[in-house]
């Protein structure tokens, strides 16, 4: 109580969670082992990374052994040259990821929906499924064996067939992009799209 003789909301407030804590302990024990599980594995890990970020790291002196640098993994990252081109990719990269990988989950989805022959429905959702569980190193080995010029992938093969020009699409910068998105569609627009990968 104040000295007016009323008592004040916190002290009032807190009382009332005390004996809320007290009431629901067994709900509340219940909890903690989530809660460990989340700070050992997600929090910790997070607290690490980002003192990384500030030193000098020596794996053979771990985080409390390598030397502090303070900012100056910060200011070499912004002052380099590359930086512009690096967020520029980044930046690049999640816009197409968002304007042509997003939508197609949710596309892929309803029009499975729509297909009444079940047995035609369930292959083409494993179809579609089934290279989300391929390595990364596989979707980049099977798109180096369709488009690579040096070695004679399918793609060129094809083209001189047809008496065309060879196209070197994995080495040509400007393709890098698109190339990206269109194995990341290939690899998991059947699982779900960007947000679950």
């Amino acid at each position: 109580m104040n000295e007016f003789g009323v008592e004040t909301k916190l002290s009032s407030k807190s009382n009332e969670l005390l004996k809320k804590l007290i009431r629901y302990r067994y709900v509340y024990l219940l909890i903690l082992p989530g809660l460990l599980f989340l700070i050992v594995f997600k929090f910790i890990p997070m607290w690490g990374g980002l003192i990384l970020s500030f030193q000098e790291y020596n794996p053979f002196q771990g985080i409390l052994g390598s030397e502090w640098v303070g900012f100056k993994n910060f200011t070499d990252l912004f002052s380099s040259e590359q930086f512009y081109m690096m967020f520029r990719n980044t930046l690049l990269i999640n816009l197409f990821s968002l304007v042509f990988y997003f939508p197609l989950p949710i596309i892929l989805a309803l029009m499975l929906n729509e297909v009444r022959h079940e047995v035609f429905k369930r292959v083409n959702q494993s179809i579609v499924y089934l290279p989300h569980f391929l390595s990364w190193v596989v979707v980049v080995s099977i798109t180096y064996f369709m488009l690579s010029a040096d070695v004679g992938g399918v793609l060129n093969k094809l083209l001189n067939q047809w008496d065309m020009e060879q196209a070197a699409l994995m080495s040509n910068p400007k393709f890098f992009w698109i190339l990206l998105t269109l194995q990341s569609i290939w690899k998991d627009a059947g699982w779900g799209g960007p947000l679950s990968s």
